[in-house]
């Protein structure tokens, strides 16, 4: 795909900002696979991993840590992923998130460790699971307190279950516990679907027992639970750690398929620190406009102290958005888009930086021209 340039933002179109949130997602498919590699081979990749991201300018990386019900890090609890030891719980002779840490810190980059809380596997095939994998053991033993959801789209752990809460939580006391970290993250994975199944004997429990929620009502006040507990667990363990959240970009969405009750995790202390709303469209969307979502997001009540930034969508840089309607075309037809989307997040107050997903688009070749783009706009500014 060739890119086309358009007409370059001006510097003086960027205003200056101070101690700006520039972030990047290190995801699953970004890993380098550790797989075979010395430790040197391993540093030297994750070392010129970590000065693309300082090159442009940015400052923070959140690094899967935890993708599936598996481990980036060595982990006494889930299985070294698949995507970084090439087989789910194969050995590896170093702790490759060890060498990343040293990277990441060579160049000066904060560290926040992510993962998605309840999701297994994209298959529903449970004999593709490593024995030692969490999940497999609870489904090995008969899954008689419907702790695992097996489904089409793959296999989850139960979000209504507190022992759920507990066993993911204990895997972030871990990371917390080994590693010097400035955070935790998690995005926008809640509930696997709204089907009544998933969660059905629970909820009949609960009902039985005299609870008056809806179904929807009492399946939000099982995320905020966790998030909840999640929250504490990291700060009685370190106060000064980031929590943080990337939900989808539509609020209707979180609330209404995910159960995440974002406005509620904004305007109230005690779920996250920051929040990172992955608008991930373009200003040409034909129904979700950034513009609009961007200040949608920053009219929300905010409790003090609770910071708001933006996510947006490197990945779609030279490609056509084919759920963009007649916008379908603009990130093909650009190579601004990014530029102007941070000029946009400067210029709205409610903001403190934004997020980028993710590596791999910063060394995509398709995208080349957008990246110097962004790179330029994000360093003109100077180093925070």
């Amino acid at each position: 795909i060739t890119t086309k340039s358009t007409t370059k933002v001006p510097t003086t179109s960027i205003p200056t900002v101070q101690n700006e949130f520039r972030g990047i997602w290190i995801s699953c498919y970004d890993h380098i696979s550790a797989a075979g590699k010395t430790r040197q081979e391993y540093k030297s990749a994750t070392d010129a991993m970590f000065k693309n991201i300082a090159d442009c300018g940015l400052n923070t990386a959140f690094v899967h840590l935890r993708a599936f019900s598996d481990a980036f890090y060595e982990s006494d609890i889930y299985p070294y992923s698949s995507y970084i030891a090439g087989t789910e719980g194969a050995s590896l002779s170093f702790d490759p998130f060890e060498v990343m840490l040293e990277s990441a810190e060579k160049y000066g980059i904060s560290v926040h460790g992510w993962i998605n809380p309840f999701r297994v596997s994209t298959k529903k095939d449970a004999s593709l699971l490593s024995s030692s994998n969490p999940a497999k053991k609870i489904i090995d033993a008969g899954n008689t307190d419907g702790e695992i959801c097996i489904l089409s789209n793959g296999i989850y752990y139960n979000p209504s279950c507190t022992s759920n809460h507990q066993r993911i939580i204990e895997g972030v006391r871990e990371i917390i516990a080994k590693y010097d970290i400035d955070g935790i993250h998690i995005d926008d994975y809640f509930y696997p679907s709204t089907d009544k199944s998933v969660d059905q004997k629970q909820y009949s429990q609960y009902k039985s027992e005299g609870g008056t929620l809806s179904l929807s009502d009492w399946r939000k006040n099982c995320v905020n639970a966790f998030v909840s507990a999640l929250y504490s667990a990291v700060k009685s363990t370190d106060s000064s750690l980031t929590v943080s959240i990337s939900p989808a970009a539509q609020l209707d969405k979180n609330s209404n398929e995910y159960y995440a009750d974002c406005e509620l995790w904004l305007s109230r202390k005690g779920y996250a620190d920051l929040i990172i709303p992955q608008i991930y469209f373009g200003f040409e969307h034909e129904t979700l406009g950034f513009n609009s979502l961007l200040a949608k997001w920053s009219k929300l009540s905010r409790a003090s102290g609770i910071k708001l930034a933006c996510g947006i969508a490197a990945y779609k840089c030279a490609t056509a958005d084919k759920y963009a309607g007649t916008g379908s075309s603009e990130w093909k037809d650009n190579s601004d888009i990014l530029t102007r989307q941070i000029k946009a997040i400067r210029n709205n107050k409610n903001y403190c930086g934004f997020a980028v997903f993710s590596y791999q688009d910063l060394i995509r070749s398709a995208c080349k021209t957008e990246i110097q783009n962004l790179k330029k706009a994000v360093n003109e500014t100077g180093n925070v």
